[in-house]
């Protein structure tokens, strides 16, 4: 069976403290036993004190504070209340320090956030935030905390924690700026609100990234919801001026989608498409549905045939049709199959062949998951890992049926079955930092290189003709500016983005527009340019900064204001890969 990477559960804590604590309570204990006893043996002048419990009690507790009344009279002292006197005194000394400890520790932390730089804020302490938190120590990252609980409480303040002496929280509410001061903020190399709440995490975010800073940060903001995930990336990337932070909204489910398919991607089965079902239009089901069409695109971008997929779901043929309204690619990929019902209605319906080559299973409902890939033996024989089960809080069951350790317990089904955590998978610094604009970016690269590829055009007399993974860094600046100034030139012509949910008409920009908008994306290449040093020269030289777009627009060759037309008529291609759409909302 193939499973993700370990990661779950914390390393236990030395128990050296703990020890030393139990012990010290221990003496206390016994100093008070001790006290008592010997108090009541012990006579000065002839007088037994052992007639008031009450009595002798006061005076024990008098031997924690360096004095008792009776004891001044001098020995010989019982042996029981020997040992009490020096004890007694002992654990009060012990408590002082632990007290002065614990106040100097509290300092010290807060002093160590102040003073940290580079490091990263996570707030929220849940599943996401957790297993985040791991993975950014584990890579090596100083980590600041800030817990759910404390996000709707009052004050602020650096307190311990439970995973470590370099772990440090700070307690309060995470979008008052007094508490992102006091986890330094204005030091810090990335935020991510990631509580239960949504709503909070994008109040967190946004009070983050108002913030005046001199250098960079990076915000991410997790949405349960993805459709509202998409939304509020959609008015992020709408802004005309986008602040300095870089901002960014995440969904676990599409992440781990993400994931899946660059681990596991989609491989041609008998020289054709595989045969591919989804067990549940869950948002990880959705997810995966739109995934696997676009890595199959980009693998297969001229194939011929469609990738058959049998999506199972009580809702199976509205969510087909949603989805291939929020992504057009997707019917020109994919030939969604829909079965209102569960796996019985696909197993007796003889529109999609059995058995299957892929099968995601992706209920909300795990113990229904493991359930059905576990019974369903219709599903096995896809090869293996070809049966995803998504798990979260059952993740941790892939280790019973994992044959790579010893210690297995259960039959992986030659293969086939493999458990996949969700958050686990989603949580990994990398992929959260992989945003839109950087995925925008990518796909206006790949849009330019088919463009010039139409053209005729050969990597050798244009060094920008490679693949993203090859493409100097500059050039990705490039097209990362690019899709930043997409907000900036759609309000231009009083349009704004809109998220492919639901029913809505959507603008066709016009050849007047396409000139205006290619007008714009010039001016701002050419301003980038000529601050970064370039100059104009009939050949390009990228070596000597030479480039023949370097010049005004009305000066361009035709073939150079082609390209802005073509980058600007691929717009709504490009929006609509990310799931957008170019609506007007008013006045050019």
């Amino acid at each position: 069976m193939r499973v993700s990477d370990g990661g779950f559960g914390d390393p236990r804590r030395a128990p050296t403290a703990n020890v030393l604590r139990l012990l010290f309570a221990a003496i206390g204990v016994v100093s008070v036993v001790f006290g008592y006893f010997g108090l009541r043996e012990y006579a000065p002048d002839g007088q037994s004190l052992s007639g008031s419990p009450l009595d002798l009690l006061y005076y024990d507790l008098q031997l924690f504070v360096l004095g008792s009344p009776p004891l001044d009279e001098g020995g010989p002292y019982p042996v029981l209340l020997d040992i009490a006197r020096f004890s007694a005194p002992a654990f009060t000394v012990y408590a002082f320090v632990e007290a002065g400890r614990a106040l100097f520790a509290t300092e010290l932390r807060r002093w160590r956030i102040r003073r940290s730089r580079d490091h990263v804020i996570v707030c929220g302490d849940g599943m996401v935030a957790s297993t985040l938190t791991r993975r950014l120590r584990a890579a090596g990252e100083k980590v600041v905390t800030v817990p759910s609980g404390a996000v709707t409480g009052t004050g602020s303040g650096a307190v311990p924690t439970d995973a470590g002496p370099d772990a440090l929280r700070v307690a309060g509410a995470a979008r008052d700026p007094d508490v992102l001061r006091a986890a330094g903020i204005d030091r810090a190399r990335a935020l991510y609100a990631c509580t239960d709440d949504s709503a909070g995490n994008t109040a967190i975010a946004l009070s983050a990234a108002r913030r005046g800073r001199r250098t960079p940060l990076c915000v991410y903001a997790q949405v349960a919801d993805p459709e509202l995930c998409l939304a509020l990336q959609a008015r992020h990337l709408g802004l005309a001026e986008p602040p300095g932070a870089r901002v960014d909204f995440f969904n676990i489910d599409d992440l781990a989608a993400r994931k899946l398919f660059v681990q596991e991607p989609l491989v041609a089965v008998r020289g054709g498409p595989p045969r591919v079902v989804i067990l549940g239009a869950t948002a990880f089901g959705r997810a995966v549905l739109a995934e696997l069409a676009r890595r199959w695109r980009v693998r297969e971008p001229h194939g011929p045939n469609q990738v058959p997929v049998a999506l199972v779901d009580d809702e199976a043929t509205t969510t087909a049709a949603q989805l291939t309204h929020r992504y057009p690619f997707l019917s020109r990929v994919c030939r969604i199959i829909p079965y209102d019902g569960g796996l019985p209605e696909l197993l007796n319906d003889d529109r999609f062949a059995l058995p299957p080559d892929r099968v995601f299973i992706c209920y909300d409902d795990e113990e229904r998951a493991l359930k059905t890939a576990l019974t369903a033996e219709q599903l096995w024989h896809g090869g293996p890992g070809s049966v995803v089960v998504r798990l979260d809080r059952l993740a941790s069951l892939r280790a019973a049926f994992d044959h790579e350790r010893g210690d297995h317990l259960l039959d992986d089904l030659s293969g086939a079955l493999r458990l996949y955590g969700v958050v686990h998978a989603a949580c990994d610094p990398a992929l959260i930092g992989d945003d839109l604009v950087e995925r925008l970016a990518r796909v206006i690269h790949e849009s330019y290189l088919m463009s010039r590829r139409r053209h005729g055009e050969q990597p050798e007399a244009n060094p920008a003709l490679v693949p993203w993974e090859d493409l100097p860094e500059p050039l990705r600046r490039t097209n990362r500016d690019q899709a930043k100034d997409i907000g900036r030139k759609l309000r231009e012509l009083g349009c704004a983005l809109s998220p492919r949910v639901g029913p809505g008409e959507e603008h066709s920009l016009a050849e007047s527009e396409i000139e205006r908008l290619a007008i714009l994306e010039h001016q701002r290449w050419l301003s980038a340019r000529v601050a970064a040093g370039w100059r104009y020269a009939e050949d390009r030289d990228d070596d000597r900064l030479l480039h023949p777009a370097v010049r005004a627009w009305d000066h361009l060759h035709d073939d150079m204001r082609e390209r802005n037309h073509d980058a600007i008529r691929e717009l709504p291609a490009i929006l609509a890969d990310a799931g957008f759409r170019i609506v007007r909302v008013g006045d050019a």
